[in-house]
């Protein structure tokens, strides 16, 4: 007896110095630029993982999109329903037959993905789930996914980075959605004065200048997961993180990851369609001596630091000769880095039409007169 109870001691003893496998061992990440859209950091950017509540995202987006557009009054009062008040999850303890502002639920399904706001919203708005589903399929169409949920809270949907991203992206463009993401701490107001606490657990908005929100979640299974954005001058990038092993890794991870980013890129607007590139350009033979020229393309490009300022490399010739037409291009611009490398190139128009005055010109103005009289 003894043996068998000495073995089984040793054998529970062996167990216990095992490693205990970990599923969230290594987070999955993605870092981009919006302005441009250019990537900065991936890990498996493309692999679908489950993602905790940012399953809740699109759902969300389309909410704030509905604030965004008029569709939804803030001031509106909202009855929540016995199917709202009993969704379980995050939730802003909401009670049935209760009425709130429809400002106070998305408050509440922002800031801590409130699955009972979100339905209430949902309800009041869209009326039933199949249509709701309908204009989330629309949200995520809108941003290049593809795809068709089957439950408006996106339960056990599995999403990448890089679709997260797609969907940061259009909630950083939203002004309902901002509005709300980068709120820390906030107090929901209930009829009688029950109050409800909503605490942001997004820990960046604390400890990472620039943070502007925007969402995260978390689970057993899926780990710690999280999307956000960082503002810094002209310059924002968004970060996603997938399956981190517990929120430190999570907030660690993306700091890193935005940091980083920060610290070696920057982003430079090459040029504006709305602004000359060039002005006062010498032109001959015309009913104007000079005029500007314009790309036609707005231009703005993440570039390292290391490799300095871009420098504009024009190709034209010392005088233009008239007729010029706006339409046509007269040349062409192209921008390099410090190291010689090619940016862009783009082409040349005049800003504005210039007639000519040679001999020729004359005469087709004349004949053009004459023709049209």
């Amino acid at each position: 007896m003894r043996t068998h109870f000495g073995r089984l001691l040793l054998f529970l003893l062996l167990l216990a110095l095992l490693p205990i496998p970990n599923s969230h061992a290594e987070a999955q990440a993605y870092c981009v630029c919006t302005k441009t859209g250019q990537p900065v950091s991936e890990q498996n950017a493309d692999e679908p993982l489950g993602v905790a509540g940012l399953s809740k995202l699109p759902a969300v987006l389309t909410v704030c999109r509905a604030f965004d557009n008029g569709l939804i009054d803030p001031n509106v009062k909202v009855t929540v329903s016995k199917r709202a008040a009993s969704i379980g999850g995050p939730t802003a303890f909401l009670k049935t037959g209760e009425t709130i502002a429809a400002e106070e639920l998305l408050r509440a399904a922002v800031m801590i993905s409130a699955g009972d706001a979100i339905i209430a919203l949902m309800e009041h708005a869209f009326g039933s789930e199949d249509v709701f589903l309908q204009n989330i399929a629309l949200t995520l169409k809108s941003v290049g996914i593809d795809r068709t949920l089957t439950d408006c809270l996106g339960t056990n949907e599995r999403f990448s980075c890089r679709e997260l991203i797609k969907l940061g992206e259009a909630a950083a463009e939203s002004g309902t959605f901002l509005k709300y993401c980068a709120v820390k701490y906030a107090v929901l107001t209930h009829e009688g004065g029950r109050e409800t606490e909503l605490a942001s657990a997004n820990k960046l908005l604390s400890s990472l200048s620039g943070c502007i929100g925007l969402f995260t979640g978390s689970s057993k299974t899926d780990g710690y997961c999280g999307v956000f954005a960082c503002k810094r001058g002209e310059t924002t990038f968004l970060c996603a993180v997938l399956g981190a092993e517990n929120s430190n890794v999570r907030f660690q991870t993306a700091t890193k990851l935005l940091e980083e980013a920060f610290a070696s890129f920057k982003t430079v607007g090459l040029c504006a369609a709305d602004e000359p590139i060039a002005e006062a350009y010498p032109v001959e033979n015309g009913d104007a001596d000079t005029v500007d020229l314009y790309t036609h393309e707005t231009v703005a490009l993440l570039l390292n630091k290391r490799d300095g300022e871009p420098q504009p490399v024009f190709d034209l010739p010392d005088t233009l000769i008239a007729p010029l037409d706006p339409d046509f291009s007269v040349g062409m611009v192209r921008f390099y880095d410090g190291t010689g490398a090619l940016l862009c190139e783009l082409a040349l128009y005049p800003g504005e039409a210039v007639a000519g005055t040679g001999f020729r010109d004359i005469l087709a103005r004349i004949l053009a007169a004459f023709v049209k009289g």
